[in-house]
């Protein structure tokens, strides 16, 4: 009896320990997306680097962008000065562990400030992505990207 009862408090304290390790997980991948929104923030390649695999892909609206191509538009966007400020908002939708990869679907939501006129736009995305566990930290693999109207 008292073993089952040993038992029985140690699957509840596993239990625990796992609920608490996803929930950490969930705000570890919360903070890598995030962090990977400043490549076009704040156009710098620094943020796709520490967050992203080097076989990244991007599926943005019907075209495939990888290392190459966010490059180009961040070269693009830093050849002038900024003419906004953005930033982003995430909200999960679900999240789904398997080993050390995970699925996220969420709602992004960026408001664009025009440092010309003060005006703000917008815009909205329903996205998806996939990380995979590298040494003990996420990165970004593959995000899904489509645009809602």
């Amino acid at each position: 009896m008292k073993r089952l009862a040993f038992l029985l408090i140690l699957q509840v304290f596993s239990f625990q320990t796992f609920a608490q390790n996803r929930e950490k997980d969930k705000a570890e991948i919360l903070a890598v997306l995030t962090d990977f929104f400043e490549t076009f923030t704040h156009p710098d390649m620094k943020y796709f680097d520490r967050n992203c695999s080097p076989d990244f892909q991007l599926l943005e609206v019907g075209e495939v962008w990888e290392r190459k191509e966010i490059q180009a538009y961040v070269d693009r966007v830093t050849a002038k000065p900024l003419t906004f400020e953005r930033t982003n908002q995430f909200d999960f939708i679900k999240v789904k562990f398997y080993k050390n990869m995970a699925w996220v679907s969420y709602y992004n939501t960026a408001t664009i400030r025009s440092l010309q006129d003060n005006s703000i736009k917008k815009r909205e995305w329903l996205e998806s992505i996939i990380l995979e566990k590298v040494k003990g930290r996420w990165v970004l693999q593959q995000m899904h990207s489509s645009f809602k109207k």
